[in-house]
């Protein structure tokens, strides 16, 4: 039996009072012996991975459960979710290998093309297997969507969406104001009238940072290793299908100088999704309405 699946199945068996208790101990030793990965994430024994919280959120680990019901979608396997009067911790097992954003200046033109063909097949796995299954726009948990790129929604009025144009009159705000009459509106407008989009399962923020190669980089280029992996599914919920294209953008910042970079990349990850970058840069560049 997997080390990890050993793991599960025993902390399936303690209580979670003694569980977080557990795993706060756990986060302690991990940072004294130097193995806090980043200020929330701690490295384990037995291949695990623990991040904490200091709000409830089991968003990622039902993002977790949900994934590995799908075939073809690399992601962190799901051990526990504990929930403490001042800290969440999720455990799940850790991905040998590299992050892709800390050896973007070694990858070459070929690794680049590698990953945006991965990416492409796995997304395309995903959405295929998903799509329409679920009636509502909604994070993983089935709850209001609390996303960064737009965060009004959360703050000015939580909700689970059911259908598409109310999604995207939240994501494009503004389309009626007098000076985006001329502009804005008529460019955006028949994209949030659009009937024929899917509900699919999102990551909802794939960048470098959230891109593991398996066994190092030599490993993967080789294939020995297995395909790239995406972590951090904290953001993942039921989404329109453009959603994965907008947020895997919505950081940049100069699309000319970009082209041959990580938002050219995207392009030829989300084909379909052109003209939705497009008006997602027009809106970006031109309402004025501050995102990050």
């Amino acid at each position: 039996m997997p080390a990890g699946r050993l793991v599960k199945t025993i902390l399936s068996l303690l209580p979670g009072g003694f569980k977080a208790r557990l795993f706060k101990l756990a986060t302690r030793i991990s940072a004294f012996c130097g193995f806090q990965i980043q200020y929330n994430v701690y490295r384990l024994p037995f291949n695990i991975i623990m991040k904490t919280s200091s709000y409830p959120n089991p968003n990622e680990a039902q993002a977790l459960r949900i994934v590995e019901s799908f075939r073809g979608v690399e992601a962190p396997r799901l051990i526990d979710y504990v929930e403490a009067s001042d800290m969440t911790y999720v455990l799940m097992t850790r991905i040998k290998g590299v992050c892709a954003a800390d050896i973007w200046e070694s990858l070459t033109p070929s690794d680049k093309d590698k990953i945006v063909a991965e990416l492409r097949m796995r997304l395309d796995v995903l959405q295929e297997q998903t799509k329409n299954r679920h009636p509502a726009i909604s994070s993983a948990m089935e709850t209001p969507i609390r996303d960064p790129r737009i965060p009004w929604l959360w703050e000015d009025d939580p909700r689970i969406i059911y259908s598409s144009r109310e999604f995207f009159e939240q994501v494009w705000l503004g389309l009626d104001f007098p000076r985006h009459t001329d502009t804005l509106r008529p460019a955006i407008l028949p994209l949030v009238e659009r009937q024929d989009v899917d509900i699919v399962f999102c990551h909802g923020d794939i960048l470098p940072k959230n891109i593991m190669l398996p066994g190092g980089l030599e490993m993967w280029r080789s294939g020995s290793a297995g395909p790239l992996v995406l972590i951090d599914w904290e953001y993942a919920g039921w989404m329109p299908s453009p959603w994965e294209a907008l947020k895997a953008t919505w950081l940049t910042f100069e699309i000319e100088e970009d082209e041959d970079g990580w938002y050219g990349m995207m392009k030829e990850v989300f084909p379909q999704d052109a003209a939705v970058l497009e008006a997602d840069w027009l809106w970006r560049s031109t309402s004025g309405i501050p995102i990050v």
